[in-house]
């Protein structure tokens, strides 16, 4: 076994939505039972991998800070095992709260969003740390119920009696992209800013935005009043900021340009290192194990024509070499000293799944990578996968921090996908079908062949005519098609960001765009707008979210028996 006098262990857990959380959950259950995830000593995640790794970070600050019992030894192996099983059905149950469309459950919420003061990438941080952080936080102190949870209060402050040998205390890098420089941003509990990398470092022209200590006496007042205010929601939304689908995060006044203040933006943290590597790489970091459950570039026989499958197939490009340069980085660590546990492995997949293995790989590979909830079979194949790839890369490959292969401890909720799904052929092409499913981003439930979701929505074209030819009825159709005319370009309106583009950049659009902002507000047009998006928002929740995670489920009475 390597002397540990001199290590400095990393864990990179990399981007892709939900799906790579749940993912690197199994990996954090191996981890725990090889006594490997006491011992990190940097945590750098990326975009759906900061989601697990914060809410991980934090789960450790409680252990670490809970005063012990009398008599009771400092958290070991067993204490950390545990853990990772709390984490498995509470941060689930958090998912499958639905992020994304609770995003606009609130109309109060939904009228601010078409402001440009509020986004919703801040409204999807207020909810991370509603559903993910805040309940975890209140096991510490009351204190923290109704409050933000600032990154200046996140450090993790261990008790002596709770620190064993061997035991690391953690330091978590989440990791964004500045849409000023194209560099990479870090948020961490002690500086902000952006981070020299290897594969930029004296190759770009783009000077680097300073990355500022929170607690630098140096800073100015309205400097340290921004650096205090930035939450662990805000930086991990930043890091999940998906292009096209939120806001850039905005965090302004805190740099000045030509001797202006300038605002930065800042987005997906996988622009510029999906797998959250370059951060352990600037860490120095001796020993690194990655969890990578990003998506891989697939070859296509007939690539599409169409202007927006080639840009996305594009960028699907681009993402797969900048993954393949920091792949290349970590290699150079040589054998024993790394490990990479890549959703999708060829090697592994006969082993783990020892009939449809190709398909099921291929079928976890195509999931989702959105924030809408996650299913009990989608989940548990997902940790499941993670899980048993890592023991097998463990076991294939060596890893020198090992010192002997711990036997299994635990029986995890996961494993049980196993006996009811995998092990059977009728049934694991039951989970195949969902797993399927779950490529798809919307309708998903009306594609699992099931009748119910089809009979709740039939009367609803009905009721819709009906109501339009009552209001055709009571008012002039001139009127009525004029009132929904123009609610269609107020929609378009607020919702356009190339229209509110050019309007900022011309003086007399600008103006145009002010007074017209002023007169809906005035006449509390978005206010309609906002309850109904907030209207399909509920009914989506109570209805047909509800139907997937039943059909998804995992016990006998789910509905696919």
């Amino acid at each position: 076994m390597e002397n540990t006098t001199d290590v400095k262990l990393g864990l990179a857990l990399s981007g892709g939505g939900f799906r790579s959380a749940l993912f690197h959950v199994g990996v954090l259950a191996r981890l725990a039972e090889l006594d490997l995830l006491r011992k990190v000593d940097v945590i750098s995640s990326v975009s759906g991998g900061s989601i697990i790794a914060a809410y991980y970070y934090l789960k450790v600050k409680a252990l670490l800070e809970k005063p012990p019992a009398e008599g009771q030894e400092a958290p070991g192996r067993d204490a950390y095992i545990r853990m990772v099983a709390e984490i498995e059905t509470d941060f689930l149950a958090a998912v499958q709260k639905n992020m994304l469309m609770r995003t606009f459950l609130d109309p109060i919420k939904n009228a601010r969003m078409l402001a440009p003061e509020y986004s919703n990438t801040e409204r999807l941080a207020e909810l991370l740390e509603r559903y993910f952080y805040q309940p975890i936080l209140q096991k510490i102190s009351t204190e923290t119920k109704h409050e933000r949870i600032q990154l200046k209060n996140i450090p993790i402050r261990p008790l002596a009696a709770n620190l064993s040998d061997g035991t690391s205390v953690p330091f978590l890098i989440i990791n964004a992209t500045s849409l000023n420089t194209g560099h990479l941003w870090q948020f961490t509990s002690v500086s902000i800013g952006e981070q020299q990398t290897l594969n930029r470092t004296g190759h770009t022209p783009i000077r680097f935005l300073k990355k500022f200590r929170i607690d630098d006496d140096r800073l100015t007042i309205e400097q340290r009043k921004i650096l205090y205010n930035i939450t662990l929601g805000q930086a991990v939304a930043a890091s999940n900021c998906v292009p096209g689908f939120f806001e850039p995060l905005q965090i302004r006044n805190l740099y000045e340009m030509d001797g202006k203040p300038m605002t930065v933006r800042l987005t997906d943290g996988g622009l510029v290192d999906n797998q959250g590597l370059a951060s352990l790489f600037a860490e120095n970091c001796t020993h690194i194990i990655c969890s990578d459950a990003s998506d891989i570039l697939k070859p296509e026989s007939h690539p599409s024509t169409q202007f927006l499958n080639v840009a996305m197939r594009t960028n699907d490009i681009l993402m797969d070499r900048i993954r393949g340069k920091s792949i290349d980085e970590l290699y150079k660590y040589g054998p024993g000293r790394f490990a990479i546990f890549d959703l999708g492995d060829r090697e592994t997949r006969d082993q783990i799944f020892p009939a449809d293995s190709e398909k099921i790989v291929q079928a976890l590979t195509r999931i989702r990578t959105a924030m809408d909830s996650f299913s009990d079979r989608e989940a548990d194949t997902l940790m499941y996968y993670g899980y048993h790839l890592s023991r097998k890369v463990m076991e294939n490959n060596g890893f020198e921090l090992i010192g002997e292969f711990l036997p299994h401890r635990r029986n995890w909720r996961f494993m049980g996908i196993w006996d009811r799904f995998l092990n059977n052929d009728e049934q694991r092409q039951s989970l195949l079908f969902h797993l399927e499913v779950g490529s798809r981003q919307m309708f998903k439930v009306f594609l699992l062949k099931k009748a119910m979701p089809y009979l709740i929505l039939m009367p609803l074209p009905l009721v819709f005519t009906l109501l339009t030819l009552f209001l055709i009825n009571r008012i002039s159709p001139l009127v009525f098609w004029g009132v929904l005319l123009f609610s269609m370009l107020v929609l378009i309106y607020t919702q356009n960001q190339k229209i509110l583009g050019l309007m900022d950049n011309m003086a007399v659009l600008r103006r145009i765009k002010n007074r017209i902002l002023k007169i809906l507000i005035s006449l509390r047009m978005p206010e309609p707008l906002s309850y109904i998006i907030a209207l399909v928002s509920w009914i989506h929740l109570s209805v047909f979210d509800r139907l997937f995670l039943k059909y998804g489920g995992t016990r006998e009475s789910s509905g696919d028996r």
